[in-house]
């Protein structure tokens, strides 16, 4: 299969193509203007001719014989009816009537070629003087015009394959120059890949021509992988990182369990520290399979128009009993009904992950916080507040992030991967909401989450 030919060659063939059209629209043109405006002094001339020979026959025939003999009009016959008057030499000498018709009409011009070979252009025109109706026929060679109309036929011809070669050429160096952008974006475009997506593709200082914004375009998209990469390297090593802890905690007790003497194992204990770390890598393993999932776009969101009180009320009772442990109150406030349109699965796990965290993190026998209500005719809310330790300012930003945790040490103790608040924000968002933070160290941490409503 033949390769097709490059963008420049086919730039240079179409810019070839549209020369050549216009070239032969040109020239054509040319050539009929000044086929024109020849055949155009011809019948000027030949008017002014008959319009002479008139006033002769008018006011002074009997010169006419004059006229024919010594010029100025050396191509002209005069008839009454069907005779003869006055016949010029020239007339005669060319053959002209033998050729050109009695019966000619009065105001008409004609064309017409003699036996040897020359061309004519001949104007009838009629006039009355008494009892008389004289017919004039007045003619004028012809030759000149075609003699000028071939040689410019001839230049024609001769200059158009010069000119079309040249701005072939011409045409070939500035499709060059236009594409060179080009094919300095697609060398340093193939040099990039996964190993060096922080390099960028040239842009052209100050220009904002199209190549300058397609380089920015790559730029971006470039930029948009490089960030992507990243965040996948350190999610994969923040994944192995976490699932490395349990694991090794499950291999140490039963190594230790192992080399123990009998009589000092208790397996109820074992047993139990086992499923213990088995469950917390339960949970991470299906946080993580959440997040995959929702980065793939597998999980499908079924909306439909609920009352986000009791998601709430549901989220409350079901997390109540972690808050009896610590003896802890959760205060739920609602307002009224609050209908939206969201994923009730969803956006049940997202509040579900913030007032685990609330519970978490809030002291022993304080108050939790929870408000249901509508900030405006278009907005509802869920508030959750706690009394803990809070976050700082500069941490808010971050702590949606995948693995982040504001507090690693205390984190762990209490089970946390920190991948609950990215699931949260993901199915909150993805629902057309959005979750806004406030924070003060040493005094809580509120959480709103707001759908339109």
């Amino acid at each position: 299969m033949a390769s097709r030919p490059g963008v420049r060659a086919r730039f240079t063939l179409w810019y070839g193509c549209a020369l050549i059209v216009t070239v032969l629209f040109v020239s054509g043109g040319i050539y009929f203007f000044v086929q024109q405006a020849l055949m155009g002094q011809v019948e000027s001339h030949l008017r002014k001719d008959v319009a002479t020979i008139n006033e002769y026959v008018r006011n002074d025939p009997g010169s006419l014989a004059k006229v024919a003999a010594h010029g100025p009009i050396l191509l002209f016959r005069v008839r009454d009816a069907l005779q003869s008057i006055v016949i010029s030499e020239n007339w005669n000498r060319d053959g002209l009537e033998m050729t050109i018709p009695a019966s000619i009409k009065s105001g008409e011009l004609l064309s017409f070629q003699t036996a040897n070979g020359k061309r004519y252009r001949a104007l009838s025109n009629s006039t009355e003087q008494g009892k008389h109706t004289y017919q004039i026929v007045v003619a004028h060679e012809e030759e000149s015009v075609h003699q000028s109309l071939s040689s410019l036929a001839i230049i024609i011809m001769l200059i158009l394959p010069l000119a079309i070669a040249i701005s072939l050429a011409i045409g070939y160096f500035i499709a060059g120059r236009v594409l060179e952008p080009i094919r300095v974006i697609t060398c340093k475009a193939s040099g990039i890949g996964a190993e060096n997506l922080s390099e960028r593709l040239p842009v052209g200082d100050g220009d904002d021509d199209e190549f300058s914004r397609l380089a920015v375009v790559f730029n971006q998209t470039f930029a948009r992988l490089e960030d992507s990469f990243i965040r996948l390297r350190r999610f994969t090593a923040d994944a192995a990182h976490e699932l490395r802890t349990p694991l090794a905690a499950i291999r140490s007790i039963g190594e230790t369990a192992l080399h123990a003497p009998e009589d000092q194992v208790n397996s109820r204990e074992v047993i139990g520290s086992i499923l213990e770390e088995s469950d917390r890598l339960r949970h991470l393993v299906d946080a993580l399979l959440i997040l995959s999932r929702a980065d793939s776009g597998d999980i499908r969101l079924h909306q439909e128009t609920v009352d986000l009180s009791d998601i709430t009320l549901e989220t409350v009772d079901l997390l109540n009993v972690l808050a009896e442990e610590k003896r802890q109150t959760i205060t739920l406030t609602s307002s009224g009904k609050a209908m939206v349109q969201i994923d009730p699965t969803t956006v049940r796990q997202a509040l579900t992950n913030i007032l685990d965290n609330a519970i978490k993190y809030a002291p022993a026998e304080s108050t939790i916080f929870v408000t249901v209500g509508t900030r405006s005719a278009r907005e509802v809310f869920v508030e959750i507040k706690d009394c803990g330790c809070g976050i700082p300012d500069e941490e808010i930003g971050r702590i949606f992030d995948r693995f982040y945790r504001v507090d690693k040490g205390r984190s762990r103790e209490y089970g946390g991967a920190g991948l609950g608040l990215s699931i949260s924000k993901w199915a909150v968002e993805n629902n057309g909401g959005w979750i806004e933070v406030e924070s003060t160290i040493n005094q809580g941490s509120l959480f709103r989450v707001v759908f339109p409503g």
